[in-house]
This record gives C-alpha cells, sequence and structure tokens, in this order.
C-alpha cells in the first residue's frame, strides 16, 4: 500500500445523558481520541485484530458511564461505543477490518 493513513480519530456522536445538558452548549467539542495504526500491516490478520483492539479501547475511553450504576447510563455508553466502533471501521475502510467488526457484532 502506498499511502497508508497514520491516524484514526474517533468522534463520538452518542452523548450519554450525564453530559447532555452541557453538550448544548455550542463551544462543547466532541471527545475523540487518536489511534495510530501506520505501524500495523493491514493485510495481516494480527494487524487487523490489533487495529481493531485498538479502535475498541479507545471508544471505551471516549464513552463514559459504563461503570455507572444507572442503567441508562451504562446503556447510552455500550450505544456510544458500538457507534464509535463502527464509524472509526468505516473509516479505515478496510474490508478484513469490516469483517472482523462483523463478527464481534454478531457475537455480542
Amino acid at each position: 500500500m502506498t499511502t497508508v493513513v497514520s491516524k484514526l480519530t474517533l468522534a463520538v456522536v452518542s452523548v450519554v445523558a450525564s453530559v447532555a445538558a452541557f453538550a448544548a452548549t455550542s463551544s462543547v467539542d466532541v471527545p475523540s481520541v487518536s489511534v495510530r495504526y501506520d505501524d500495523l500491516n493491514l493485510s495481516t490478520t494480527d494487524g487487523v485484530n490489533s487495529l481493531y483492539r485498538r479502535i475498541s479501547s479507545a471508544a471505551r475511553e471516549v464513552c463514559p458511564g459504563v461503570d455507572s450504576r444507572e442503567l441508562s447510563l451504562r446503556a447510552a455508553a455500550h450505544r456510544c461505543e458500538a457507534d464509535a466502533v463502527a464509524r472509526a471501521v468505516s473509516q479505515v475502510n478496510n474490508a478484513h477490518l469490516a469483517m472482523v467488526h462483523a463478527a464481534h457484532v454478531a457475537h455480542g
């Protein structure tokens, strides 16, 4: 591959209920984190699996509330993570990564 995108930004569009009122202001940035993958070979299974783990970890980082005792916050955090991972996988535009993601979604 002659050109490799070296960073991927996960933009979280789902806002958890605990910050919904705060996010209504115009000066709030959507949380994001850069995921580097220029060190990975995305034509290999190991490379794709490593990137998927990095993307999933980054999604957990920007989607607070998974450990909340409040079920609505926990559910919103899980939706946030799922949306962030799906968007990141789409942005990478790699068929192997898309298949790994589809397998994870199918198995919950």
